[in-house]
């Protein structure tokens, strides 16, 4: 079969081969003796293996063909040599078509059995060939792969494996070729009908035959072949699948191999396709997949998995889930697989090998074996023969050095270990100095070192770099990720920090930002060590310091010290058929392993919001926590992913998912998030925060967790300790994790709500210990607890602080005394540590805590633990007692203490009253602190009291018990301490007791009767009182009074003894009275009782103001929680993006609902449409990196502080002076519901309620003027109290505005822009009331507002003026417009830079206007722009629409001609004056008006009014709303409705019942308006029954509203609206406006100032009045008062006046220049013209480089081609000013001279913000990521954008381009080319002048328009093919304000520009419109060279004013030009 194309091949090869080793054999053989023998034997050997592969090309027969294959086998086993004979021959070709035609059914003979066993023994020679050809063989393998190819292996192999009585032999075959081991040829066979358990069996015993896969093609044939559609065969299928998964398992290499097979998609298929398999099989399959996704999948692929994991009813699929669950555990990054002997050779590149200056060589890598016996090179530089310095790796995983520079290897302590990526730094110093030369960095931490010469000698080798060991006998099997070797020593800190980066950085290290690639483990670890060096070198914080610094701003490692950097993805290999050295060669056995993580391919599809999708859908338990382990591992370690998720504000996002879901989190689900967040629960001591954003969203939502099931809610409180108490990394913890968090606080107010059941409650409060102790600081946990605690400990309710209940549901009241109490036991148990002790009294003064803790009527136990505190002080501070008793502590206690008292009391009081001594029963107690006496004794008084005369028996039982047991406690302490008695020194303390005693006894006497207890406590007073008076310290006076009380008692207890006592009392009492101390004694009293309630009245005002604030901080927390809540529910877009048209889960039967958008063009045009939602997805990236390397706080010591994100809690830190207040002031946020919406760091300076206006509705909304950005938010006003509400929920005075229509629900915005954007503001009329004001913007978006009072207004713009007077305007287009350059650009151009001017006109402006409209420089729909933008009226208005003249009076005729002056309309008369009976019934109305003392007027309509703008646009949003709006909620008459242009014409130009309606711009710009695209209801015809849809068009439109739009504006600009336009503007604007001779008198309400809606006070005549105005409309404002000037129309009208040759007319008198204007160099084509108008040039910019426009020193490079970092540098004067790492950018383009957009590989768009800073030398310029938007599902080749139409455009290989939303960064539509390499995009340009859009793949040109709808096509398919260059290489438009024929030049690969214009001139009559490109031109560009071959490709093209450039792949810029 194949004979036929081999002849001619074999036919090179029957001279001697080239490749044999001795060149002159041929010459040679004549004369045999001359060769030695071994040549001789090979030359026969080669000889014979020709004729051998000739003869089978030529053996038929089956018997011949063994023969010959025999032979041939025989022969290669003999000498390698003969395997390129071989080849050579075309042997394998010849062994495919032996495969092909074996079969029994291709070759007649083979029908008989016999030739059975013959088809098998042919079949296995032919294997074993192939396979021994193979084997260690590169250029067979190298060619057998290309040239062979799988296609033709598999066709050849076909009939083999579809025969069921072939396959399993072939399979077996093709196992033994995979493998290079025939002990497989048996493999499959016999085993039909096997069970599982036998089939295992036989690959146990296969086992030992498992290897290397050697030829991955023959497996690929094998799984196709067991998995064939058609055979059902189960024991193939899974005998060929589970060899697969063994040999995975086998070797990582064969792992590496297989997943680069493609065979995920079928096994996934197989796996969750519905079909149902066995068991086993199912293991295998999921086995495999694992194994494989573990490595490597292709997005499209990842996609498909993703998508699958919803179904249609978003609910998810278990199977799926699992494999993602599974996949994304991924391990590998993007590797080398080193199978020795193999390495890989570098290339030098110019400079010395051995840099003189020490280098460092740093590699990843991953060992799987280390050999036993031998060592094997890791690193070398050689010279040829010999090593100038190696590094080797010894069988124990140390390391060997050698080097020139000492004779004897030496070790280096590296104990690698297998089976791990290890990062291996070896750092080589030069000179001998102090320091070790030579330094070894496992995981970035030094573990060994040398001191070593330096090596002598240099490398004069091409490539002097080897990595690896390719000698022979090297076993090594390794992987490699990276490997770098730079000339310079890098310091000891750095190799930590790059391997913190970890395996899958293969950049430069040149970012400043490379803290954003750590993982948030890396930075988590590497502030760890940070942390560490900071705590143990307290004096060198500066080094610390200094360090974090070098991390923050990039690693200062040049680029140009990096010698070489290897990577799979950076590296370029050399190219062997070119023989381009290139960056490296492999040599021998490397492969390269692609490792596209699965984590890396959710960033592709749709980066974290994926993930976060599935947990929002999960419906149970088992869902949630996969859901949430695709999450975690998805992000753990993809940096993008994390960023990603912040971005999105995730982890709120995710919070608020879980919250709704929190009954379904089980303990699997809960590790998996917690482990994600830090913690580790296999060792708890290696516990740590990693994420701090995360953790605080996640962790510290106790809202969250405490509706959980109870298990989780327990590991939940756990987990707290174990990072704060078991954990290693506590003091980190503690310092750098959550001393900013608040915890405490949040824990005190989870305590307050109901939120958990009370039997959690301890579990809490031991909580509240770890973390109140962790950290106990006065912010963290003194101040939030004492103020909770004074708050909460005594019953309020009385105080009268605004209970705050009302809004407050949740907060426990019942409980709160009880869990306060518990609380303050926490706390004095914290406060027993004498460390904390001190801290505290250190920040409060404990005296006055005391007391306010204690209150007026404490608790026992509230008693107990102040009387703790008091003791304890009294241990710690000598001074506390005098300090305590300046406050009148004591005396408070004397006072308050008695109603508290029990014995848990008396206990603690007594503690006090004796220290510590009451602890040691042997020694005597000794009063440590007297002062406490008087509170027991008021205490004891109290409680005989009580005994006696409470009404409850149950509270007089109590209080004697409660007493006996205080007098027994007295009497012990009276007896056995000394200095207890000495107390009683004191005349006050005897007396309370006497007093106490006496009233008691004297009650007792009264009573009628007594009972024990009663007696016993008298007998107990009795025996103190005794005890007391026979003490010499008390004084004789009261000994007396005791004494005489005794007596009274005796007689009470004994009544019926005598009344002796056996006590004298003059011996107890003596004789001598003391009165003057008595004297005394009161005094001192009365004094002592004013500062005591002085004290009481302070505490308490303390007290009140402590509760009010607490009780506004738990209503702020509330209300800041539930703000939180609704903010982040609100949160819906990431969501949207995934469902989107080309989102992951696009919904496929949802049609698109469009709206017009906002946004203008040039001259304020409104023509693009955007989607009609509410919400629309954002791509926005807020800027605020989060920090990853922290500060450190060593001992208040704070070295550096990352910038916080936006929405982390601020706090303030002023709080640290040591003041007695506890009160904070607590200012509620009356800007809360805003604050979300402010740009990170802004601050808000005002605030004002405003309406927006749009069309004729109004939204009431804030107007909020910020530091750097301006907002308008929809929806919300500010009431009296200056407090954000929703205008919902506000009276109607806030925000109405008179007259418009109030809309509350339509599209609520919220609006951002940075000052910067802000251009110019005038005022504007809103129904006639000069209260409005517009805003326009650089982004071509404007606002229109409407303030209450002009105040309001004046107060905004001068606030306005100063921003633009601060930023004032751009350098760029100051002087531009009067340069001689731009003079050559057409008016177009000019008119770019001029169009936005059109926003603040002046009177001088408005004159250079005029002039510019007469001498043809701007158009007349450009000018009648400029003529309604002075006069106030604007598209935002519908009462004030610009207004248009109808320019056509033939609305009836099949072609238009623009040449008869019928065709038009008369200009000098307003529509209503056109007939005759017109201008009669006008004139009559007049008179008659007149006659009756009206104020006359001619109509009764107007040309224009909101109703009539309605009208016309009736079928387009937000029109048709308003519309209805206007009518009351419903459609008009369906007759009434536009539904034929002729018909409104005649209306408004004859009817005498009709209307005199203007038009307005859409009719000259966007054919949207004309079609019923949202197919709306309108009814049907009254006349004719039809039913209403789109507009119907005059027979020229050729019912294409493209075309009519085309012709209408075509009309327009001809030469005869020209000459009569004046006329119309003297109407309109100008002497005739009111002109009762012209007709042109309206109705007088429709003129300025004759209405003043503010006067009229009755509302229902202010309605009426703005009825009257919606409906007679309003009369612009004049502006002109003399007749306007005529236009200047000799020469060319087309062309602007002095200009005699334009391009689209004289576009045959181009003529190339003879010279280039600019020369790249012919190695760099020319890919993009860039204008700099200031330098009046074009730039060319080559490949992989962009200009900024008008600033050619500025631009960007980027690393296109195949091996890239991705890397983009913004350069300024030829330097670096910044690198951004990871940009990934395949092509950019500025959108102006501030917006960089950039297209990616990684198939997303991004927007870059362009930041000039002067002031800094090192980064004049530099870009800030604003937005990333998703929506591609391949690379993006080619991207453009315009600022005018705010749009861009990316063209990519997946068919399709997308047009976005400049401004905002959203997706609108898609233009789709098709599917497949021939419809890839890789042009796109839009045309200025329309915002048409051109895109171009190789089989098609397409044109559309700005709304993606097609226009015309043009087929390329024809043109000659280039295999170099598609058929069009360079796309551009002529550009002019206005052109009549339209001009499109392509550029083409055989050096020819074609220009062509489209029209739809063709048409056939009756047909709908068909447009078509017409060739105008073909301009053939000079080849340089002589020689006809090397014609120039254009390359890029494009068109300045009247002149073309064209770039070319030479690297040439050459001009055409017109004659002068």
């Amino acid at each position: 079969m194949l004979r036929t194309l081999l002849t001619p091949l074999s036919a090179r090869f029957s001279l001697p081969s080239p490749l044999s080793p001795r060149q002159q054999a041929a010459e040679v053989l004549s004369d045999p003796d001359d060769l030695d023998p071994e040549d001789f034997a090979r030359d026969v050997l080669v000889e014979l293996m020709r004729n051998a592969t000739e003869r089978l090309k030529t053996a038929d027969t089956l018997s011949e063909r063994i023969e010959v294959l025999t032979e041939i086998h025989k022969i290669m086993l003999q000498d390698a040599c003969t395997k390129d004979v071989f080849r050579e021959m075309d042997g394998f070709l010849v062994l495919m078509s032996v495969l092909s035609t074996i079969h029994p059914t291709f070759s007649q003979e083979t029908q008989n059995e016999a030739a059975g066993s013959e088809l098998l023994e042919a079949t296995r020679l032919v294997f074993l060939i192939l396979s021994e050809a193979l084997h260690k063989h590169n250029e067979n393998v190298e060619y057998f792969k290309t040239t062979v190819g799988l296609e033709s292996f598999s066709q050849a192999t076909l009939a083999l494996v579809t025969d069921s009585r072939t396959v399993k032999q072939t399979m077996s075959f093709l196992t033994c070729l995979a493998l290079h081991n025939f002990a497989w040829s048996r493999f499959f066979l016999h085993m039909t009908g096997a069970d599982h358990a036998t089939m295992d069996k036989k690959f146990q015993d296969f086992s030992q035959h498992l290897g290397l896969i050697h030829v991955p093609e023959a497996l690929q044939v094998l799984y196709n072949a067991a998995t064939l559609p058609g055979r059902d065969d189960p024991v193939l299928r899974y005998m060929g699948t589970k060899l697969l998964e063994r040999l995975a398992l086998h070797k990582h290499r064969n792992q590496c191999v297989l997943s680069s097979l493609g065979f995920i998609r079928s096994l996934f298929e197989r796996l969750c396709c519905g079909t149902v398999l066995p068991k086993p099989e199912r293991q295998v399959v999921q086995k495999l997949l694992k194994r494989l996704l573990d490595h490597h999948v292709e997005t499209a692929d990842a996609r498909l998995m993703f998508q699958r994991a919803i179904r249609k009813d978003d609910t998810l699929d278990p199977d799926v889930l699992e494999v993602l669950r599974a996949g994304m555990k991924v391990k590998w990054p993007e590797h080398f697989s080193f199978e020795s002997p193999a390495a890989i050779r570098v290339t030098r590149n110019g400079t010395r090998a051995l840099p003189s200056t020490g280098f460092t060589f740093m590699v990843w890598l991953w060992i799987e074996q280390v050999p036993r016996d031998r060592t094997h090179n890791l690193f070398s530089i050689c010279t040829g023969e010999r090593d100038i310095f190696s590094l080797k790796l010894r069988p124990d995983g140390n390391l060997d050095c050698e080097s020139t520079g000492s004779k004897d290897p030496s070790m280096l302590k590296a104990r690698l270990a297998k089976g791990r990526w290890t990062h291996v730094t070896l750092v080589h110093y030069p000179y001998r100095g102090s320091k070790p030369t030579i330094r070894l960095f496992i995981d970035g931490m030094m573990v060994d070192s040398l001191q070593w010469q330096y090596p002598r000698g240099d490398a004069n080798v091409d490539r002097p770099y080897i990595v690896g060991d390719s000698s022979t006998g090297a076993v090594l099997n390794w992987c490699m990720a990276s490997a770098y070797l730079l000339s310079q020593p890098l310091p000891d800190e750095l190799p930590r920090i790059i391997h913190d980066l970890g395996p899958r950085y293969v950049s430069r290290f040149q970012a400043a930002d490379l803290i954003r690639f750590l993982t948030y483990e890396a930075a988590t670890a590497l502030n760890i060590h940070l942390f560490a060096r900071a705590e143990q070198a307290r004096g060198s914080a500066a080094e610390v310091k200094g360090l974090i610094n070098s991390f923050k701003n990039g690693l200062g490692i040049s680029e140009s010290s990096i010698i070489f950097a290897i990577s799979t993805v950076t590296t370029l290999f050399e190219n062997k058929e070119t023989g381009e050295l290139n960056d490296a060669a492999m040599d021998s056995d490397v492969f390269l392993a692609r490792c596209n993580g699965l984590d890396l391919a959710m960033w592709e599809i749709g980066g974290a919001a994926v993930a976060l999708r599935l947990v929002q859908l999960a419906q149970n338990a088992h869902e949630v926590s996969r859901a949430l382990g695709v999450l975690t591992d998805g992000l753990r370690n993809s940096w993008q992913n994390s960023e990603d998720m912040e971005q999105l504000r995730g982890y709120d996002i995710l919070a608020d998912i879980l919250r709704k879901k929190c009954h379904l989190i089980n303990m699997t689900g809960f590790e998996t998030l917690f482990e994600f967040l830090g913690m580790n629960f296999r060792s708890p001591d290696h516990s740590t925060i990693v994420n701090t954003v995360a953790y605080r969203a996640i962790a510290l939502d106790f809202q969250l967790w405490c509706r959980t099931r109870r298990e989780i809610q327990l590991v939940h409180i756990e987990h707290f300790a174990t990072l704060l108490d078991t954990s290693r990394h506590k003091r980190f913890n503690i310092k750098q994790r959550l001393s900013k968090m608040g915890v405490v606080r949040k824990l005190l107010f989870a305590l307050q709500t109901d939120w958990y059941p009370n039997d959690l409650f301890p579990f809490l409060l031991d909580t509240l210990k770890v973390v109140a102790e962790a950290n106990f600081s006065i912010d963290d946990a003194i101040r939030p607890i004492v103020s909770y605690l004074a708050a909460n400990l005594h019953d309020t309710s009385g105080n009268g602080a605004s209970s705050p209940r009302s809004i407050i549901s949740r907060i426990d009241h019942q409980n709160a005394q009880y869990k306060a109490e518990q609380v303050f036991k926490m706390f004095v148990s914290v406060l027993d540590n004498p460390a904390m002790f001190n801290k505290f009294t250190a920040t409060l003064p404990l005296t006055r805590i005391c007391l306010l803790l204690l209150g007026d009527r404490p608790s026992p136990l509230v008693a107990t633990l102040v009387l703790r505190m008091i003791s304890t002080a009294l241990g710690i501070s000598t001074s506390f007692s005098r300090k305590f008793e300046l406050v009148s502590g004591w005396n408070v206690l004397k006072l308050f203490l008695p109603y508290a008292w029990d014995v848990t009391v008396q206990d603690a009081a007594f503690d006090v009253l004796l220290g510590r001594s009451r602890d040691k029963r042997d020694i005597i107690p000794t009063v440590v602190c007297p002062h406490i006496v008087p509170a027991i004794f008021a205490s004891l008084k109290m409680g005989l009291d009580n005994s006696r005369v409470s009404d409850d028996p149950q509270t007089r039982a109590t209080a004697s018990a409660n007493v006996e047991h205080l007098l027994e406690t007295l009497i012990d302490t009276h007896s056995t301490s000394p200095t207890f008695r000495e107390v009683f020194r004191s005349h006050a303390v005897t007396q309370s007791y006497i007093d106490a005693y006496k009233m008691y006894s004297t009650s007792v006497a009264y009573s009628p009767e007594i009972d024990q207890s009663t007696i016993r406590v008298l007998e107990k007073l009795s025996h103190l009182g005794l005890s007391i008076a026979l003490d010499n310290a008390v004084a004789v006076s009261q000994k007396q009074e005791i004494m005489d009380v005794l007596q009274a008692a005796e007689s009470v207890l004994n009544p019926r003894a005598t009344q002796e006592t056996s006590l004298d009392p003059a011996a107890v009492v003596g004789t001598k009275a003391r009165r003057r101390r008595m004297a005394s004694v009161r005094l001192s009293m009365q004094l002592g009782e004013s500062a005591v309630k002085r004290s009481i009245i302070r505490i308490h005002e303390w007290r009140k103001s402590v509760v009010i604030t607490e009780r506004k901080r738990l209503r702020k927390t509330v209300l800041d929680l539930r703000e939180h809540n609704r903010q982040i529910a609100s949160l819906t877009e990431w969501s949207i993006v995934l469902t989107t048209e080309r989102g992951l889960w696009a919904k496929t039967d949802a049609v698109p609902r469009w709206r017009l958008d906002e946004t203008e063009g040039p001259y304020r045009v409104r023509k693009k449409l955007e989607h009609d939602e509410e919400k629309m997805p954002s791509s926005k990236v807020d800027q605020q990196q989060i920090g990853d390397v922290q500060s450190l706080d060593v001992d208040t010591q704070s070295i550096m502080q990352i910038e916080v994100p936006p929405w982390s809690e601020s706090y303030d830190l002023s709080s640290t002076e040591v003041d007695d207040q506890l009160g904070e002031e607590i200012v509620d946020d009356k800007h809360r519901r805003v604050r979300h919406e402010l740009e990170p760091g802004d601050i808000i300076d005002a605030v004002k309620t405003v309406a927006r206006i749009s069309g004729v509705d109004s939204s009431p909304g804030l107007l909020i003027f910020g530091r750097s950005h301006l907002y308008l938010l929809d929806g919300l006003v500010e009431n009296d109290d200056g407090e954000v509400i929703e205008a919902h929920d506000a009276p109607r005075k806030l925000f109405f505005v008179p007259g418009s229509i109030m809309d509350l629900d339509h599209h609520q915005r919220a609006q951002r822009w940075p000052h910067d954007q802000i251009m110019n503001f005038s005022d504007r009329t809103f129904l006639f009331r000069d209260v409005a004001l517009e805003i326009y913007f650089r982004d071509s978006r404007s606002l229109l507002v409407v303030f209450v009072d002009r105040k309001q207004r004046r107060e905004i713009t001068s606030r306005l003026s100063h921003i633009i007077g601060r930023i004032a305007g751009d350098p760029g287009s100051a002087g531009l417009l009067k340069s001689p350059f731009t003079g050559k650009l057409s008016a177009k151009v000019s008119s770019s830079f001029g169009a936005r001017m059109l926003s603040g006109f002046s009177s001088d402006e408005l004159s250079i206007a005029q002039r510019k409209w007469q001498s043809r420089e701007i158009s007349n729909f450009t000018y009648l722009s400029i003529l309604n933008q002075v006069s106030g009226r604007t598209p935002s208005d519908a009462t004030q629409y610009p207004v248009f003249p109808w320019v056509l009076s033939d609305y009836t005729s099949s072609k238009l001609d623009l040449s008869k002056a019928e065709t038009f309309r008369d200009l000098s008369l307003p529509m209503g004056a056109l007939t005759e009976a017109r201008r009669e019934a006008a004139r009559s109305r007049y008179d008659n008006l007149q006659s009756v003392g009206e104020k006359p007027f001619h109509y009764g309509t107007h040309f224009s009014s909101s109703m009539i703008v309605c009208h016309f646009l009736i079928r387009m949003e937000p029109f048709t709303h308003m519309f209805k709006t206007l009518q009351g909620g419903d459609w008009d008459l369906p007759d009434r409705l536009f539904i034929d242009i002729n018909r409104a014409y005649s209306s408004a130009s004859q009817d005498i019942r009709g209307d005199v309606r203007e038009l307005i711009p859409e009719f000259f710009s966007c054919p949207e308006f004309l079609e019923n695209s949202q197919n709306l209801d309108f009814g049907v015809q009254q006349s004719s029954g039809e039913k209403i849809h789109d507009v119907k068009l005059p027979p020229w439109a050729r019912n294409d509203p493209l075309l009519f739009v085309v012709l209408n504006r075509k009309a327009l600009e001809s030469d005869y609206v020209s000459e009569h336009l004046p006329q119309w503007i003297d109407l309109i604007w100008g002497c005739k406006q009111g002109d009762p001779d012209s007709y042109n008198v309206f109705h007088p309400l429709s003129y300025e100032g004759a209405i003043d809606l503010d006067a009229i006070t009755d509302d229902l005549e202010r309605e009426a009045t703005v009825g009257i105005i919606h409906n007679f409309g309003q009369t612009p404002r004049k502006i002109f008062g003399h007749p306007h000037p005529s236009r200047h129309m000799h020469g060319n009208s087309a062309l602007p006046l002095g200009i005699i040759y334009g391009i689209a007319e004289d576009y045959h008198l181009l003529t190339q220049g003879s010279r280039p204007l600019k020369d790249l160099g012919s190695e760099q084509p020319v890919r993009e013209l860039v204008l700099d108008l200031i330098g009046q040039q074009v730039i060319p910019c080559p490949e992989g480089m962009i200009c900024v426009p008008s600033r050619p020193h500025e631009g960007i490079v980027w690393e296109g081609g195949p091996a890239s970092t991705g890397s983009l540098k913004v350069m300024v004067d030829r330097k670096v000013s910044q690198v951004v790492e990871s940009a990934f950018c395949s092509c950019a383009t500025f959108a102006d001279a501030g917006t960089l957009v950039t297209g990616s590989t990684d198939n997303t768009v991004r927007l870059w913000r362009v930041i000039r800073n002067d002031r800094s030398r090192d980064q004049p310029v530099s870009l800030q990521l604003t937005h990333l938007m998703r929506g591609h599902t391949a690379r993006v080749n080619c991207i453009a954008a315009s600022r005018a139409w705010s749009l861009i455009v990316s063209g990519s290989k997946d068919g399709s381009a997308a047009i976005w939303d400049l401004n905002r960064g959203v997706y609108t539509c898609s233009i789709w080319h098709g599917s497949g390499p021939s419809a890839e995009i890789h042009l796109v340009s839009i045309y200025e002048s329309t915002g048409y859009i051109a895109t171009c793949s190789r089989d098609r040109l397409w044109l559309h328009t700005i709304n993606a709808r097609p226009i015309v096509s043009l087929d390329l398919t024809e043109a000659a093919p280039s295999p170099l260059y598609p058929p069009v290489t360079s796309i551009a438009f002529l550009e002019r304000d206005y052109s009549h024929t339209e001009l499109i030049a392509t550029g083409a690969p055989d050096g020819t520009i074609t220009l062509r214009t489209w029209n739809a001139n063709n048409t056939p009559e009756g047909e709908k419109a068909q447009w078509e490109f017409v060739t105008l031109k073909t301009l053939k560009v000079k080849s340089e060279s002589r020689f006809r071959s090397s014609i120039p490709c254009v390359t890029a093209l494009k068109f300045v004013g009247e002149s073309l450039y064209h770039g070319e792949d030479t690297g040439k810029l050459y001009g055409w030009e017109l004659p002068d």
